[in-house]
């Protein structure tokens, strides 16, 4: 993935070493001709020019060196098959960008799937609820209760909807930050950095470019390790696959035909009809507990981390190299 990335960035990064390489031949005469004409300011100018030029061009190994110890960290720590099942994401043991889109593309659908079963099951719920069985003048609604399970399971389904769709719009956002960051920021970043006009200006997106790609998903090499929240999704979604596939027939009756309703009501009794809908709450509810740390917790801990980290970026390569100390040469 690391090889790919920096592959993609073409003449980006060509037209940033070119640069580079041009700051550091005018460092060169710059200090040169301070160097002959005893021009002490002339000659820190240059060799200043000479020093980014250098660090400048150097950043870009560095950052290439460092992804793929990244990568092969990866590939050596997370087991393969214990990677979730991610339909379209590339090379998910790879890096640390792949193994964390595997794992929101996975979340988003799960939540997904586990939304479809539990809107399926409040509406078996619902319909059961409505059931009545009259002998003579009396007549009864014996589920009648399970109205109030079938808002729940409603609202529950609607929450895991909700998760599905956050976990979705992080794996577009993560996809957009790798893509942004390697194609636009960094060698826009290098290419700035490389004149004294707009160095802090480049060293601020260099700065973003590499907190973004590097150091923002790292966390997640750990979060998704220990988290339960996959498989309790998967518990909670094969839970009310299991009651949907049961109970399927229910809403297909004729209420017309008085026998039927009554036959059904009775296998419905047999059967712990009610009992069978209570294990859906505790498992919905805590599938929907757990994606909170997964999509909103960790996220947000990931993103001040980096935000840490990329203003210890930009004092770092915005800072000059000789020019502070001037007085001193």
């Amino acid at each position: 993935m690391a090889l790919q990335d920096f592959a993609s960035q073409g003449g980006s990064f060509d037209l940033a070493i070119i640069a580079a390489t041009i700051s550091i031949l005018i460092g060169g005469i710059l200090y040169g001709v301070g160097l002959g004409f005893s021009l002490r300011n002339l000659r820190l100018l240059g060799a200043e020019e000479i020093g980014q030029g250098i660090i400048s061009s150097a950043m870009v190994g560095a950052l290439f060196a460092f992804t793929i110890l990244l990568d092969s960290t990866v590939s050596s720590t997370v087991p393969q098959d214990s990677l979730p099942h991610c339909p379209g994401v590339q090379s998910p043991g790879e890096s640390p960008h792949g193994f964390y889109s595997c794992n929101l593309r996975s979340l988003s659908l799960s939540f997904s799937n586990l939304s479809s079963q539990l809107s399926r099951s409040a509406d078996i719920a619902g319909f059961s609820s409505s059931l009545e069985l009259s002998v003579g003048v009396i007549s009864a609604r014996p589920f009648f209760a399970l109205e109030s399970a079938s808002k729940s399971l409603s609202d529950a389904s609607q929450i895991a909807a909700q998760n599905a769709a956050l976990a979705h719009l992080e794996l577009q956002l993560s996809d957009a930050i790798r893509s942004s960051a390697m194609l636009i920021l960094l060698p826009a970043g290098l290419l700035l950095r490389t004149f004294f006009a707009t160095r802090k200006l480049g060293a601020a997106a260099m700065a973003i470019a590499i907190a973004a790609y590097a150091i923002y998903p790292l966390l997640f090499l750990y979060t998704f390790t220990v988290s339960d929240t996959l498989a309790t999704v998967s518990e909670a979604a094969q839970a009310s696959s299991g009651f949907n596939s049961e109970f399927a027939s229910i809403p297909l009756m004729d209420l017309d035909e008085t026998g039927a309703v009554r036959d059904t009501i009775s296998d419905m009794s047999q059967s712990d009809f009610g009992g069978r809908v209570q294990p859906l709450f505790p498992l919905s509810y805590r599938a929907n507990s757990l994606a909170i740390a997964d999509l909103v917790i960790h996220p947000l801990i990931s993103l001040v981390i980096s935000a840490v980290a990329a203003l210890e970026f930009y004092a770092i390569l915005s800072s000059p190299i000789f020019l502070p100390y001037s007085e001193k040469i």
